[in-house]
């Protein structure tokens, strides 16, 4: 069954297939040189997802839990209760706000109007506002969800304990927990890639230290120089940021590997299904007959 199968009569199905197709190629000819045809399909790709997103965001959000409920007591707002107030009125003003902001962005840069600039700074909270839960929730998924499932699973009891508690074979359960620990290990070692980058020891290292003047000040800068501790400290994640660093390009290329190889399978799985469906279609069959009954 054609993905545009719906309540539309077959006609204006067979247009949206056969308008698939065209974008499909107008999209496609980027491949050959950049041109005005795959432009235009990119944007009319972009402004129908983001057409359909926002009546999606509309039907779904907007109207049924903000604005019917305020439609319907307008006033509600003199007797509303904390949580009203908080579940309602507020989440339009920010909405208000953030709309307003965007819509100063796209004008010229404010010169001595005060009020635009006001109006782009109380634009910045509900803005921050929803970056910080955003960014919120994704952390405690992560650390819920990914990191300390790990650490548990990586910190459980020896292999002979599993084992024995589990009903199976010892090599089984230390390929297990191997593998276990391994994975808690370049987490970690991404983890402090991530944060820190190379580690800033080594610049500090490679410069010799200054000349002391005197005595007092030798002794003072002996004191002051790393001990083993330190050193052995810093050597060790050195090499697990190095681990974790080595980790991460290995994983970026095997991500794009596989998304390259995807996106060469959706499109002949989409060309294919195009060579299949439109010569089935009543449109392309009266074109069809048009074309070779003006030729004839």
């Amino acid at each position: 069954m054609s993905p545009f199968s719906s309540g539309l009569p077959g006609l204006l199905q067979d247009a949206g297939l056969v308008l698939g197709l065209v974008m499909s190629l107008m999209i496609g000819s980027y491949l050959i040189r950049d041109n005005f045809l795959a432009r235009l399909g990119q944007y009319v790709l972009i402004g129908a997802g983001l057409g359909y997103l926002a009546v999606l965001v509309w039907r779904n959000v907007l109207w049924p839990r903000l604005f019917a409920p305020l439609i319907a007591d307008p006033v509600a707002w003199q007797s509303a209760t904390g949580t009203e107030l908080f579940t309602l009125w507020l989440p339009l003003l920010l909405g208000v706000l953030m709309w307003g902001g965007g819509l100063e962005l796209l004008r010229l840069p404010p010169d001595r109007f005060k009020g635009r600039i006001l109006l782009r700074l109380l634009a910045a909270v509900p803005a921050a506002i929803l970056g910080g839960v955003i960014l919120g929730v994704a952390v405690s998924g992560a650390v819920q969800g990914t990191l300390w499932p790990l650490l548990e699973a990586a910190l459980q009891t020896s292999p002979a304990e599993t084992a024995a508690a589990s009903g199976g074979t010892a090599g089984t359960v230390q390929a297990t927990w191997l593998v276990r620990l391994l994975t808690l290990v370049i987490t970690g070692g991404v983890l402090i890639h991530l944060q820190y980058g190379p580690i800033a020891g080594e610049k500090e290292s490679s410069s010799p230290p200054p000349r002391a003047s005197s005595p007092v000040e030798a002794d003072a800068g002996a004191g002051a120089r790393p001990n083993l501790y330190r050193m052995l400290i810093g050597t060790s994640l050195r090499v697990w940021e190095g681990i974790g660093r080595r980790a991460l390009w290995l994983a970026a290329g095997i991500i794009f590997a596989r998304l390259v190889a995807s996106r060469f399978s959706l499109a002949l799985a989409r060309l294919d299904y195009f060579l299949y469906e439109i010569p089935r279609t009543d449109l392309w069959q009266l074109l069809w007959a048009t074309l070779r009954g003006g030729g004839s």
